[in-house]
């Protein structure tokens, strides 16, 4: 198989997983005003750049990935989707002390620091985003919220810098480790709680199950990522941080081969937690809870496989990526 014959679509088609496929009612007015944060408020990015952002059509990913919120809800998500994933994408050419001080910047915003009026809009929005979640969530999901965002940060995207560097992927081992956070999906998970209404108490947040329940999900992200940002991947020819690349030069695997048992880790990955939410049933008055987060993580799950399918970001040849374009250009974030 050569790399202009692969379709991600062949591996997880829409419908794949086992919860609904739904869009949010506000996804247009979504759309309008993600358009309008990205010419208005993203300066820093060149023209070239802010248009291939708006052709992603972000905003239909968290209309998919999250369906039930109300449209005051839904802003600081949507919000939030753009400046994470644009926050990703910018720090391509950074060194590590850079993302480190970017990481620590934004984490001090989300805390309550405020940006400085020169400060570009991904500090800008961080306050917003912080403060339009503040307006209906509780302290106590705030604080898991922000410690999932610097968890992401600080073991996922710093701990795959050298690997990235060096153009040498890790072990299989080590980078499913690092992978489980490096694709920044833990606080994304938590949003669904704002659709449900029912924010997990501390004691069952923090139980060895639901946390293993989480790093399925996860990893089923991770690996559902790692299938259909291949085309883009392949195009880069620097990326190594790809479970399908790592599968090749562990086991020595055609790209056929290796997409095959991608797909069989990412299904196995899928059972697990299928399993484990099936078996263990030991939450009492909390299982409800659990079961809403369950499912709200789900239809996430299966909102985000059907954006995948249907956005330009990932196009062969990767001419739907927002690519850093230079060094210095970076140098504003």
């Amino acid at each position: 198989m050569t790399a202009e014959q692969f379709n991600s679509s062949d591996y997880l088609p829409q419908g794949f997983y086992p919860w609904p496929d739904l869009i949010n009612p506000h996804v247009e007015q979504m759309g309008r005003d993600m358009d309008s944060w990205i010419d208005n408020d993203y300066t820093f990015l060149t023209e070239k750049q802010r248009e291939i952002y708006k052709k992603m059509r972000l905003h239909r990913c968290t209309a998919r990935m999250w369906p039930d919120l109300t449209y005051e809800q839904a802003v600081p998500c949507n919000r939030f989707m753009l400046q994470y994933v644009a926050l990703d994408d910018q720090v391509e050419h950074l060194s590590l002390e850079e993302i480190q001080q970017l990481r620590t910047r934004c984490t001090d915003i989300l805390k309550g620091a405020e940006p400085a009026p020169e400060e570009n809009a991904l500090y800008h929005h961080m306050a917003m985003i912080r403060d339009e979640f503040l307006a209906f969530m509780p302290d106590l999901w705030m604080e898991r919220f922000i410690y999932y965002f610097y968890q992401s940060f600080r073991y996922g995207i710093e701990l795959e810098f050298p690997y990235k560097i060096a153009h040498r992927p890790p072990s299989l081992n080590l980078f499913k480790t690092i992978r489980e956070y490096s694709v920044l999906m833990r606080p994304y998970l938590i949003l669904g709680e704002i659709e449900s209404g029912l924010v997990l108490p501390q004691h069952i947040f923090e139980h060895i199950v639901v946390q293993k329940m989480i790093s399925h999900m996860t990893l089923v992200v991770a690996w559902q990522n790692d299938i259909h940002s291949l085309p883009k991947e392949m195009a880069k020819g620097t990326e190594v941080f790809n479970l399908i690349f790592v599968l090749q030069q562990e086991y020595n695997l055609s790209l056929e081969d290796a997409c095959a048992e991608a797909l069989r880790i990412h299904n196995e990955e899928l059972k697990n937690l299928m399993d484990l939410h099936k078996e263990y049933r030991e939450f009492s008055e909390y299982q409800e809870y659990i079961d809403k987060f369950v499912y709200y993580a789900g239809v996430g799950l299966q909102g985000v496989n059907t954006f995948y399918l249907e956005t330009n970001r990932y196009k062969h040849g990767g001419v739907g990526f927002a690519w850093p374009e230079d060094h210095a250009a970076n140098k504003s974030l």
